[in-house]
């Protein structure tokens, strides 16, 4: 059904021996997933972020890995949509934002020409729709004394297009007040 419904409109697919394989495959890779959060199989890279006009470090973007027992380094394209599509992402993303908040402010904290490093954290379209959202930044936030200013959130396209309005009032509240927006 989905693989007719990814080509088009009235149209219909035979199952056959690939389209089962993708399906096993599928299913292996969200229980796999499953255990993976609980195992806590993922590690945060950090992406430097360099401002042009100073050439010097400016901050990271966290990005999260996952090393996989057997498989080894599991691409993000190969898991973050099945993450996205299981709700796994929430947990994921949470746990990103807490490591990766804690180890800049220790990198602040060590060095005393990196005071003003900034962090970038992606945030799902899942992640936006929690309705405690403002209350697990606040407390990544507070749990590592990072100073608010320094994180900044990035939402994906997906979450703008899901809504284009809502998003750009949002983002406009954020600039204004500087707190995110709480929905629900």
């Amino acid at each position: 059904m989905y693989r007719a419904k990814e080509n088009g409109k009235a149209r219909y697919e035979m199952f056959d021996h690939g389209m089962h394989a993708r399906a096993v495959s599928r299913l292996q890779l969200e229980s796999d997933l499953r255990q993976a959060v609980e195992h806590k199989e993922f590690a945060v890279h950090y992406q430097p972020i360099i401002a042009l006009e100073t050439g010097r470090l400016a901050g990271f973007e966290a990005l999260v890995r996952w090393n996989h027992p057997r498989r080894g380094m599991i691409s993000p394209a190969d898991f973050i949509p099945v993450a996205e599509e299981t709700g796994l992402i929430v947990p994921i993303g949470q746990w990103v934002l807490e490591e990766a908040c804690k180890k800049v402010r220790e990198w602040q904290v060590s060095s005393p020409g990196h005071r003003a490093l900034s962090l970038s954290v992606n945030l799902s379209a899942r992640q936006v729709a929690q309705p405690d959202l403002l209350e697990r930044i606040e407390g990544a936030l507070s749990e590592s004394n990072l100073q608010p200013h320094h994180l900044k959130l990035e939402i994906t396209e997906s979450v703008v297009m899901g809504n284009a309005e809502a998003a750009a009032q949002d983002v406009q509240t954020i600039a204004v007040t500087g707190r995110p927006v709480k929905h629900r």
